[in-house]
């Protein structure tokens, strides 16, 4: 006679719940097991939510609707743990402030094996959702969002673009506030960081979880890291968040800065501005205050790092003035030249010379060349003049000589 099929609830490692419809206890193993991608073998413990352990002569008297936990006796955490761990995923969900304080509290000591395994413990609790891309898998977190996003990626895309476009109507209307000319040298130098930005898509990578490893500012599974205070190596409080994970650690994380190293409204704008308003406007290394204003703070090995964002938490986030000023060297191209062009060359100290020969990496050298060019060419050509003059002298006198001598006496 075939046996009764019930419906239960099992309960993974992770706290993940899944409904099953068995007859026995080894069919209850079973599907839990590929469910919860558990080993079936003898470590493995079904109990009650009291922790009761069940066993086959037990699991006939379970009633219908019950919740068994399923888990792995070897790798088994503490209760207490898991209770923890369970409480505090409950707080991601609900309460993000009260999340980071007790998330603080517990990285105060973070050298302790409980408090990396609570913390373990918490990730896993979030990490069926985080894989989860497209609206329709997981509706929640677009909840408030406009529907044109079908993806948690687009999303994260525009978020970063919006900063930048924030950034860059900031630097629009300080440099603009005092040059109404439709070409002066504050608009050109606006839309070069439009064109800039544009060919970069306003740096839309640096949240985004499947771009390039050397463009994201995460990793493949949207985790990101603080990276300290403007003037430190590295973040020691050890913050970091997962925006994918779920609606309210997308919220959180935009509290997170873009900071600048050099400081865009104390330092980076005011000399722009006043370079932009002296006498060598137009030499202006313009490339340099791009990636001070949009640029993220990449380090190369045995080369100065470029860029000057540091994508910090709020708690890292000094607002205080800080030390880093503009590098005085840069602020101007190698060498100046007039943004005269002919026949696509340029002008330089009054000498043609190609577009490709003007670049500021090596300008001197290439002045050096032509000048010394020009000096041999008007010299031979002096030499040639005055010696085709007295080749015409000579001319004459032997004409007039020849012609004497002919004539009848």
């Amino acid at each position: 006679m075939e046996k009764k099929k019930i419906n239960l609830v099992a309960i993974g490692p992770q706290g993940k719940r899944v409904g099953l419809v068995v007859s026995s206890f080894r069919q209850f193993i079973t599907k839990s097991c590929d469910k919860f991608g558990l080993q079936n073998d003898k470590t493995l413990k079904v109990a009650l939510s009291d922790d009761t352990e069940i066993d086959e002569e037990y699991f006939e008297f379970v009633s219908p609707g019950s919740e068994l936990h399923i888990s792995s006796s070897s790798e088994d955490a503490p209760k207490e743990i898991q209770a923890l761990a369970a409480f505090l995923h409950r707080c991601l969900q609900n309460q993000p402030q009260v999340h980071d304080r007790i998330m603080g509290v517990l990285r105060e000591s973070s050298q302790s094996p409980k408090v990396a395994e609570i913390l373990g413990l918490l990730s896993a609790s979030s990490q069926d959702l985080v894989s989860m891309s497209e609206r329709k898998c997981d509706n929640e977190w677009f909840k408030g969002l406009d529907t044109k996003f079908k993806t948690k990626e687009s999303v994260m895309r525009n978020s970063a673009e919006m900063r930048m476009r924030g950034y860059f109507e900031q630097a629009k209307k300080e440099l603009l506030a005092d040059d109404s000319s439709s070409s002066g040298p504050a608009r050109q130098a606006i839309e070069f960081f439009r064109q800039q930005l544009k060919n970069c898509g306003h740096n839309a990578a640096y949240f985004d979880r499947t771009a390039s490893k050397c463009l994201r500012l995460c990793n493949s599974d949207g985790l990101f890291e603080c990276e300290g205070q403007y003037d430190l190596s590295r973040c020691f409080s050890s913050h970091f968040i997962n925006p994918y994970a779920c609606r309210e650690a997308r919220i959180v994380f935009s509290t997170w800065n873009l900071d600048h190293v050099i400081e865009k409204s104390r330092a980076i704008l005011p000399t722009l501005k006043k370079a932009l308003k002296g006498t060598r406007a137009e030499s202006i290394n313009l490339p340099y205050f791009h990636s001070l204003l949009f640029q993220h703070k990449r380090e190369k090995e045995g080369e100065d790092p470029e860029g000057n964002l540091k994508l910090v938490h709020i708690a890292c986030h000094v607002k205080k003035p800080h030390e880093d000023r503009c590098d005085q060297g840069k602020i101007y191209l190698e060498e100046e030249y007039s943004s005269d062009k002919t026949n696509g060359c340029d002008v330089m100290d009054g000498r043609r010379v190609t577009q490709s020969q003007s670049r500021s990496c090596g300008v001197t050298a290439t002045t050096n060349l032509v000048s010394t060019r020009r000096r041999k060419r008007t010299s031979i050509d002096i030499h040639s003049v005055r010696r085709s003059k007295r080749l015409c002298l000579i001319t004459k006198k032997e004409k007039t000589k020849r012609q004497n001598c002919y004539k009848p006496l």
